[in-house]
């Protein structure tokens, strides 16, 4: 019985870090990205010699980056959700 009391609630605990952590990427998302952009474009200058940044391959690869990183935090959200569900709807058998 204490075993399974454990285990449910490790999964609570679980999830609400999961989701506690999707939400705190989520304030962070905005930095992230230009972050990563930089860092992309940094590395087409050393390739190419200059890259116009207002072009429309730069701002297509501002939103793929923004796409990814709300889709990766979608999921770890969902996660922590269905892990929060799980943990507080367990079925006990007796």
């Amino acid at each position: 019985m204490m075993r399974r009391f454990s285990s449910s609630s490790n999964l609570v605990t679980i999830g609400i870090i999961l989701i506690a952590i999707a939400f705190i990427i989520l304030f962070f998302l905005p930095s992230l990205v230009s972050l990563r952009l930089n860092l992309l474009i940094s590395s087409l200058v050393n390739q190419r010699g200059s890259v116009i940044t207002d072009s429309p391959e730069i701002i297509t690869l501002r939103r793929i980056i923004a796409d990814s990183y709300l889709l990766q935090n979608t999921y770890l959200f969902l996660t922590g959700i269905v892990l929060l569900a799980v943990g507080l709807f367990k079925q006990t058998n007796y």
